[in-house]
């Protein structure tokens, strides 16, 4: 203990004396940067998030989680002076040799105030880039505070390329390494040159290199593998709330989709694919184990721990025992897939509790900080940007994603890979979020659909959506399902070049979709089940090496639990027996049961009973997710629904089924249930409710609800007057 104590203090003599040595050196980029720190924290002393500032919330936050506070913040802090210091010591470094090369010699103070002038000068330039590129990071943060600073954004991003900036950033960053470096480069080029001239280093040199160039040409010609199998790859390629009536090739107005377009001219496509839930997570659930939540009980996002720690029969268990190598890959909204074990083998996508959420809320009030950790380097440092929603990582996942398939050599390999950057808040980087907007908008949704934030009167407060918001909202999203499609064609030109597309079975869907102001049905998805936008989802098989794969468009109606079957059959793999879905490719596609597809809906979210949109008037109502979530302290951290309100969440969900051409909606209220019936091939948006004008087809479909309801969940529900009341212990309301 004692020679423990002795290294320690000895480390951090020696740590000192080195400081005090090159104070002069990294004193002025630190002093310059805990200004900045300084600067970043007095603009945002608080716990808001989205806008939202709650008292009880905040005094909870602080009485929970003040370690995790402090640490954060001192992370921030020793960031910002580590940053500072290693810069202020290049930049010293660059202003003393640069005078001396131009035969001068400038005192400490003038050294240090050009050190101090060059670091604010950058930073500002490096400031105002990432505005222009990354604009929804500093939207709550800086352009919130004053009029005057919404200007200047706006300026910036209206009006100025980013070159404008990053190119004299770069002459600078070039001059002062090149200064800086200098007298180093200089001995070290010196020194290396007398060893390569010595015989013995130049033979040794020369060996090494000519084994690395024969291994690394074996290597990428896929001469070294570590397995070889023939069996095909399976490689998902997914975003969050994708629709597939806003593909170009579906006949979109916009050329949003250039690289799924051509995937779609030799591929089969099915469309009217209804996702069983349309909320991420009972989403990828239901896909993964081709089963309705009635069966595999994951039922909104933030299920509890004893529900989420049981072993599943997924896709990914089946291929596991098949010799398949099975990941998945995300970000932001991939949150879902660390916190539920669903047979993957590799998982990258981060964890999302509530220690990340007040780490990413202290992470995005840093102003003068995020412009230098908004990159690879920041993500090493900050693990929790990976879950920030306002930045996107879109380019991160197709790089691991390529990394990953160039991993396989050889093996087959099931990849299931979900983006974000569809998601909402729809935070595209530069240029995306305004390649479809129109010029001159300037309302609250100019860089992302913000939730709480109006801009344009000051007030704070929200309000109704103007035709020009909802306009630039679908431009936004639009720009979103642009970045998307341009990811696609990056990892299939990858698949092309090594010549892994014959045998790569790639699939390109969603975990659901999206209302954006179709009609009456609102905007997001899971708040109820009219109409098809936020139900649809994508499904297209690309898979050249089945030659009798037939290629085009398939319409009809399908459910997302029938994608792996497809996929399986696709592949030649043997359909688990757990899987409730059917093989949309086999040629007995029969249902069964008479049921094409069956739905839910989420928990509420959107509880705004001023709102004129007919869901938030027509249900069995509730807190919103702050009355019914709770923090499990004993298991990670995590977001939850309180086990009180279980019963009645589940008892209040819309459910809907299609048979044939007819959609039914169950709508429980609290005087009972009502159903609605639409004809879902001649009115797709579910305008007009047909209910009382086929009685016959009405009882039949009522019928073939409640029998596929109870016998699905195992008769976990009763009904009684046309009303399912689950079946626990607990009281239902």
């Amino acid at each position: 203990m004692n020679s423990i104590l002795h290294s320690i203090k000895s480390m951090w003599g020696m740590m000192r004396k080195i400081l005090e040595q090159y104070r002069a050196y990294y004193l002025p980029g630190l002093i310059t940067f805990l200004v900045f720190f300084g600067i970043s924290n007095v603009l945002n002393f608080s716990f808001s998030y989205m806008g939202n500032t709650n008292p009880e919330v905040a005094k909870a936050i602080l009485v929970n989680f003040w370690g995790t506070i402090l640490l954060q913040i001192l992370k921030v802090l020793i960031a910002y002076g580590v940053i500072g210091a290693l810069l202020g010591v290049l930049v010293f470094r660059a202003v003393i040799e640069a005078g001396r090369t131009f035969h001068r010699s400038p005192g400490y103070r003038t050294a240090a105030g050009f050190t101090v002038g060059i670091l604010v000068f950058s930073t500002m330039l490096q400031f105002c880039e990432k505005i222009i590129i990354n604009p929804q990071l500093y939207v709550e943060n800086f352009a919130s505070h004053s009029w005057l600073f919404l200007s200047f954004q706006m300026f910036l991003t209206d009006n100025i390329h980013p070159l404008v900036f990053s190119v004299p950033l770069y002459i600078i960053m070039l001059l002062v390494v090149c200064f800086a470096l200098k007298p180093v480069a200089l001995r070290e080029v010196k020194a290396l040159f007398t060893r390569i001239i010595s015989f013995r280093f130049r033979w040794y040199a020369a060996g090494v290199i000519c084994v690395m160039i024969i291994f690394m040409v074996l290597y990428q010609q896929r001469v070294i593998f570590y397995e070889e199998d023939r069996r095909p790859n399976i490689l998902i390629l997914s975003s969050d709330a994708v629709r597939p009536d806003h593909f170009s090739a579906n006949g979109y107005s916009r050329s949003t989709t250039p690289n799924i377009d051509r995937v779609i001219n030799c591929s089969l496509q099915f469309r009217g694919v209804m996702t069983a839930v349309p909320r991420t997570f009972p989403s990828w659930v239901s896909i993964l184990t081709s089963q309705y939540p009635l069966s595999h009980n994951i039922k909104h996002m933030f299920p509890r721990s004893r529900d989420r720690n049981i072993f599943f029969d997924t896709a990914c268990t089946a291929l596991n025992a098949e010799g398949y190598r099975t990941g998945v890959i995300s970000d932001f909204a991939g949150d879902i897939f660390p916190r539920i074990d669903l047979g993957f083998k590799y998982t990258r996508a981060p964890h999302f509790n509530f220690t990340a959420l007040v780490k990413q809320i202290i992470i995005e009030k840093q102003t003068l900080l995020l412009p230098f950790i908004s990159n690879g380097l920041g993500m090493l440092l900050f693990p929790e940007m990976r879950g920030i929603a306002k930045y996107s990582h879109h380019r991160m996942v197709s790089d691991e994603t390529i990394d990953y398939i160039d991993s396989a050599r050889g093996r087959p390999f099931f990849l299931t890979v979900f983006y974000s950057i569809t998601h909402f808040p729809f935070a595209a980087p530069y240029p995306y979020y305004q390649k479809y907007a129109r010029e001159g908008y300037r309302g609250p949704y100019k860089y992302y659909k913000q939730v709480v934030i109006q801009m344009d009167n000051g007030s704070g407060t929200t309000g109704e959506d103007t035709a020009e918001d909802r306009e630039q909202v679908i431009s936004l999203y639009d720009g979103c399902l642009n970045l998307f499609d341009l990811e696609v064609g990056r990892v299939m030109a990858h698949l092309r070049k090594q010549g892994l597309l014959d045998n790569t079975i790639v699939v390109i869907t969603s975990d659901h979709g999206e209302n954006l102001y179709d009609h009456n049905l609102g905007m997001g998805h899971g708040e109820h089940l009219k109409g098809y936008p936020a139900l649809e989802i994508p499904f297209i098989i690309h898979y050249p090496g089945k030659r009798d794969l037939y290629t085009g468009t398939k319409k009809g109606f399908f459910s997302s639990i029938d994608i792996m079957p497809t996929l399986f059959a696709c592949a030649g793999i043997r359909k688990p027996e757990f899987f409730r879905g059917r093989s949309l490719v086999s040629e007995n596609r029969d249902t069964g049961n008479g049921i094409n597809s069956y739905s839910e809906t989420g928990l509420w979210f959107d509880n705004n009973k001023s709102s004129p949109l007919f869901f938030h008037h027509a249900r069995i109502d509730y807190p919103d997710i702050t009355g019914i979530s709770d923090m499990d302290m004993e298991y990670n951290r995590e977001i939850v629904i309180q086990q009180r309100y279980q019963n009645i969440t589940n008892a209040a969900k819309y459910r809907a089924i299609i048979s044939g051409k007819y959609k039914l909606i169950y709508i429980p209220l609290p005087g009972g249930s009502r159903f609605e019936l639409y004809d879902q091939e001649k009115d797709p948006f579910n305008q007009h409710n047909i209910a009382k004008l086929h009685n016959g087809i009405l009882q039949k479909m009522k019928k073939l609800f409640f029998d596929f309801v109870v016998k699905e969940s195992n008769n976990n529900f009763i009904v009684n007057r046309d009303f399912l009341f689950p079946m626990f212990s607990d009281p239902a309301f």
